[in-house]
């Protein structure tokens, strides 16, 4: 049986393996500018986002990132799931299910109406895990990619 698991605000000290992780969904994390550095040092420190870990035998296992948002119509704001991930040797072992559950938690305490993710179309276990969850399918996701304002080499 697995140990149990720890949910717990991630470190600034953590900061490389929080990018590690989330480098796992394919962003481009590794390559590590100063700026992408940056940007994600101060995530960590925003009041509207909360950077999660969960923590097994004294490692990090796994990633969520819970951002509040208010929306026009709505009295109460919406929270949105922005990046969930968990190593490949810890999946299917509750580490998943334990962040979504930290996540709910908060976005409830926070008087949230909705918890909204995205997820990519190839993503097949990853949907499944949700829908297990009661997440529901309900739209699509259109993006338009801008471009870049950093200066070259930044």
């Amino acid at each position: 049986m697995p140990t149990p698991i720890e949910i717990r605000y991630a470190r600034p000290a953590e900061l490389q393996t929080v990018l590690d992780l989330i480098a796992d969904l394919g962003r481009p994390c590794r390559e590590s500018s100063r700026a992408m550095r940056r940007s994600a040092e101060q995530i960590l420190g925003r009041d509207d986002t909360e950077v999660l870990v969960a923590e097994r035998d004294g490692e990090v296992v796994g990633l969520a990132c819970l951002l509040l948002l208010p929306r026009l119509g709505h009295a109460s704001p919406e929270a949105r799931l922005l990046d969930l991930i968990v190593t490949p040797e810890a999946r299917a072992t509750g580490v998943g299910r334990a962040l979504v559950a930290a996540v709910t938690g908060r976005a409830s305490a926070a008087g949230c109406h909705l918890l909204r993710l995205e997820c990519g179309h190839h993503r097949e276990g990853a949907k499944l895990f949700y829908s297990e969850l009661g997440f529901e399918s309900r739209g699509e996701d259109w993006q338009l990619p801008l471009p870049s304002r950093l200066p070259q080499g930044v």
